[in-house]
């Protein structure tokens, strides 16, 4: 082999083999820190309720055909105290589904610093791309942990890295909405 092309060869093995660099993100307004493999991108939406707008705020890196992300939302006070843990942890999770127009293939009841929880396993249309997600709800603020991947990245590690990463951190009460 010529030495050009069993360079460039070379080349083409290592950056094949480069590992992600995973960063510890904290965010302050969100009270909460993670391992990601890279710096997030920051977008806001909002969305309308019955009980006013609410912002989402995400956080989202890609990596190999792999997509993680992290959102919070505070919820309006009257939804907070019109409905039960369940009743909004099962709304976040069909909101889930009807986003991914997917079906649910798996769910379990979790928690986090005893607050209370969802993971989910949610399947797109044709079965090729899953979303594992853990969803919590602290106060009245809902925190949505989320990997979308093709399905045969299912059972990464690095999946379980970042979800397992995941933690809550103090903060002062959220103002009254």
């Amino acid at each position: 082999m010529r030495p050009q092309r069993a360079a460039c060869v070379f080349l083409l093995v290592l950056c094949g083999c480069q590992q992600a660099t995973w960063e510890k993100f904290s965010s302050s307004e969100g009270a909460f820190s993670i391992l990601m493999p890279g710096t997030p991108t920051q977008q806001v939406r909002t969305a309308k309720t019955s009980s006013g707008s609410i912002d989402a705020y995400m956080f989202l890196v890609e990596y190999r055909d792999v997509a993680y992300m992290v959102a919070y939302s505070d919820y309006p006070n009257p939804m907070i105290e019109e409905r039960t843990p369940k009743l909004i942890l099962d709304g976040a999770r069909d909101g889930a589904v009807a986003n991914v127009q997917g079906k649910l293939v798996r769910e379990s009841i979790i928690s986090l610093d005893k607050h209370q929880g969802r993971e989910l396993q949610i399947e797109s249309p044709g079965g090729k791309v899953t979303v594992t997600a853990r969803i919590f709800l602290v106060d009245r603020r809902l925190y949505q942990v989320m990997v979308l991947m093709h399905k045969d990245k299912a059972s990464s590690k690095d999946v379980n890295k970042f979800l397992d990463s995941f933690s809550i951190q103090p903060q002062s009460p959220h103002p009254k909405s």
